[in-house]
């Protein structure tokens, strides 16, 4: 059998042969070398082009939505029927709206050939269940640049392809799963403005860990942002996740949990990993919006890796779709609750309470590479059942109510561009006023040693203070009754522990620790 019809589900090759399928089927890098190679930015062009010619292929409509920093077209997809081919449309549709990114790390690339094989198999007549309900839009190639980096070093202790894959960052360096707050990546700015217009529902992001041994083919995660929305947080958490996870193992015999890692060496605690939203899972959760995290076990082949991430997309997809009812319900539920001002933001966060669970402890084969490639990790059967603490989640030890406004009297171009780039809804003032405000007296102003990201980021301990103050014209108000004041919360709050301050986006701490507040670039309007 051709080598590309492997990857595809049996009954879709019967009703390819009956309904004289045309005999060029696009392939992709992984397909054509059976598992050693991944595809360039150019391939997955083709490929996708190529898709067109197939008998379902008018339901796919591809079009740029930015460009990478070194100026490649980035790729989206919209899959939708009857077809959509702009994203007025998308948005304007009562379906369920659904948008999968691949490829974010362009060393953990799983995704974007999962993205090119499902993209086929809906140009092939597949998957016609989801499209009813929903319009999925993929991006298969978010990290062009990195990808194009290909070299056998790059995660060499990773289980395959033989041929190398690209880097972890951008062409400028910056990791772009650490970017959603700040973007200052053009990948990320695209990124951001796409989900603005769109709205998803739902947004998925592909990964590959490596990590702790253990025995799972994929773990997830929904967004761990302690200020997620508890209709979707719990939804997310206790009805849509474990659905799919219960499918993955009683339909395609993979093993998925909780992504996380071992806190000893290969016991102690599995614990998840970062609640900040400089992670785009993280960071969905605060537009109100549901997100899933996929990480293939990095040390599982690679064909394997192809096939678990494969069957878990579609699961997802496939869940969402089921529950699109309630889901389209609570995002609304979710956003009214914030104009009605009903949650608190929370902040000085800390690991949740462990619940005892069975987790699977695996175990790997080391495999020397030759030359000076390193070494190759390959997992093994040998899997052992552990009890053991498992904290999948954060809790906020603080927590404060929203003011009415927040008011940034000063406002850079840097910071407007953010707002609008998040689609926070802000009005500038057009005269002077004095208002009674509450605004940040600094304390300290810290920051870290190290930099990151190009950054040393910043964090302030303080009080508040409540006076009058004259408010220039052309100042910032952003009202907290609007749907994404979870967003601007995050961005504005001083004691948010990733902000636009974390950043120096939003800048003047310093001399407001030299003033004693008096120059706070940031007010609130109380209630």
């Amino acid at each position: 059998m051709n080598i590309a019809l492997r990857y595809l589900p049996i009954a879709l090759i019967l009703a390819m042969i009956a309904c004289n399928t045309p005999p060029f089927i696009p392939q992709t890098a992984a397909e054509l070398s059976d598992g050693k190679r991944t595809s360039s930015y150019l391939e997955v062009e083709a490929f996708i082009d190529g898709l067109s010619s197939l008998p379902q292929g008018h339901k796919l409509f591809t079009t740029p939505f930015g460009k990478s920093f070194e100026g490649r077209p980035m790729q989206l997809v919209i899959a939708a029927d009857p077809p959509l081919q702009d994203l007025a449309a998308v948005r304007a549709t009562d379906k369920l709206r659904l948008l999968v990114n691949a490829n974010i790390h362009a060393g953990e690339v799983e995704g974007k050939e999962v993205v090119q094989m499902i993209l086929r198999e809906i140009a092939l007549g597949a998957h016609e269940e989801l499209l009813e309900g929903a319009v999925i839009l993929f991006v298969p190639i978010y990290n062009a640049d990195g990808n194009e980096r290909f070299d056998r070093h790059n995660r060499a202790s990773q289980n395959g392809p033989e041929e190398g894959v690209g880097i972890r960052p951008n062409a400028q360096g910056l990791d772009l799963n650490r970017d959603f707050l700040k973007a200052e990546a053009p990948e990320t700015r695209a990124l951001l403005a796409l989900m603005r217009d769109i709205d998803p529902h739902l947004f998925m992001d592909l990964h590959t860990t490596n990590g702790s041994y253990h025995g799972y083919h994929l773990t997830y995660a929904p967004s761990l942002s302690t200020n997620v929305d508890a209709g979707i947080d719990t939804f997310n958490r206790d009805t849509l996740l474990p659905e799919v996870r219960q499918r993955m193992l009683a339909a395609h015999d993979y093993r998925i949990f909780d992504y996380g890692n071992f806190t000893g060496q290969q016991s102690g605690e599995w614990v998840t990993y970062d609640h900040r939203p400089r992670f785009g899972t993280n960071y969905m959760g605060l537009r109100n919006r549901f997100s899933v995290l996929s990480e293939a076990y990095s040390y599982v082949d690679f064909p394997t890796r192809i096939q678990s991430t494969r069957a878990f997309v579609l699961e997802v997809l496939g869940s969402a779709v089921r529950h699109r009812e309630i889901i389209k319900r609570l995002c609304v539920d979710a956003d009214a609750n914030v104009i009605a001002g009903d949650w608190r933001f929370g902040f000085d966060s800390r690991l949740g309470e462990a619940v005892e669970e069975t987790v699977l402890v695996g175990t790997v084969e080391e495999f020397v590479l030759p030359g000076d490639l390193g070494t190759r990790r390959m997992w093994t059967d040998r899997i052992t059942p552990t009890q053991m603490p498992v904290r999948r989640g954060f809790t906020s030890k603080r927590s404060l109510a929203l003011p009415k406004a927040w008011l940034i009297p000063d406002p850079s171009d840097r910071v407007v561009e953010l707002l609008e780039l998040h689609g926070v809804e802000f009005n500038r003032t057009h005269s002077e006023e004095t208002l009674l405000v509450e605004y940040y007296v600094p304390s300290a102003v810290k920051r870290e040693e190290r930099i990151f990201q190009g950054h040393y980021e910043l964090s302030l301990d303080g009080t508040w203070k409540q006076a009058e103050r004259n408010l220039p014209a052309g100042s910032l108000f952003l009202s907290a009754s609007q749907p994404l004041a979870r967003v601007a919360a995050q961005l504005l709050e001083p004691k948010s522990e990733d902000s636009l301050s974390t950043w120096d986006q939003l800048t003047g701490w310093e001399e407001a620790l030299a003033n004693q507040g008096e120059s706070s670039p940031v007010w609130r309007l109380p209630k």
